[in-house]
């Protein structure tokens, strides 16, 4: 199949595309990256914290760390090494220009994980069998941003995510193919618990790419958009109440636990060791 990969240049959408890379190559591939997601002014501290943690010191300072300590790493980073597919920045996804790049592609499918921009009809119409998104949160109950972050302050027991259909510009509001749940772990933090559904969207998203190219229809139910709330980008407050609740919004323990077993999964002692002195000692880093 022709498939067009929407993502965000961040660390859940890398370990999302990394993930899926064994059933990607076996289709032709279109990879296009954001790297934003919501408005970048007045960002409380805590969010600028987190997404530090999931683009700046990922992409800028572990791969540095990687080459000078010479460790023997699978991971493709979405960097000038990235080879897999064809990648690139995406500036207008509703131009024109982009619209009669993706005709001429011709694709069968479009998936969205993170991606920062809103997609528009005329593009939405491209691919034969439409555009799926992986939301990081339960539909219809957390639409838009952080969603996990506000079922966690609403005390919920259980976080997830949603695999869904993106049939306009709406935000968040396409039919439901699949959800997936898992049990809040309190004594992690947020970032830990939201890195953690990422691997359960994409097996959906992998079930769910296996019955279009076999040509079965896969099934989907329509939200009630009567129920749930839109979030936009989180308050400091928000963050606070989750404070308040006796979770952390990252910790360096819990950083360190998702490179090792998602990024850096065949560590040797030694370098695991390596790994921990180089977190706790980089200046850069404040937990």
């Amino acid at each position: 199949m022709k498939i067009v990969l929407f993502l965000n240049k961040d660390i859940e959408a890398n370990i999302a595309f990394n993930r899926l890379k064994p059933e990607l190559l076996n289709h032709t591939v279109q990879i296009y990256y954001s790297d934003t997601v919501g408005n970048p002014d007045d960002k409380p501290s805590d969010l600028i914290q987190l997404e530090y943690f999931e683009k700046g010191f990922f992409f800028n300072e572990l791969p540095t760390f990687i080459n000078d300590t010479k460790i023997n790493n699978t991971f493709e980073f979405f960097d000038n090494n990235f080879k897999s597919f064809p990648i690139k920045k995406c500036g207008n996804v509703n131009s024109i220009e982009f619209i009669t790049k993706m005709k001429a592609f011709n694709p069968d499918v479009f998936i969205s994980i993170r991606f920062g921009k809103i997609f528009k009809d005329d593009i939405i119409q491209i691919p034969k069998n439409g555009l799926i998104n992986l939301h990081s949160a339960i539909l219809p109950d957390y639409r838009g941003i952080l969603g996990t972050l506000h079922a966690i302050k609403e005390k919920n027991s259980t976080i997830g995510c949603t695999l869904h259909t993106i049939p306009n510009s709406g935000i968040d509001t396409g039919e439901i193919i699949e959800i997936a749940q898992r049990d809040v772990n309190h004594s992690k933090s947020l970032f830990w618990n939201i890195i953690q559904l990422y691997p359960l969207g994409v097996e959906m998203i992998i079930k769910t790419l296996k019955k279009i190219e076999l040509g079965h229809c896969f099934k989907t139910r329509k939200q009630n958009l009567k129920k749930g709330t839109y979030f936009s980008l989180p308050t400091t407050n928000d963050f606070e109440h989750i404070k308040s609740l006796g979770m952390e919004i990252i910790t360096s323990k819990d950083y360190q636990d998702v490179l090792t077993n998602f990024i850096l999964t065949h560590l040797s002692k030694i370098e695991k060791r390596q790994l921990t002195t180089y977190l706790n000692n980089n200046k850069t880093l404040s937990f």
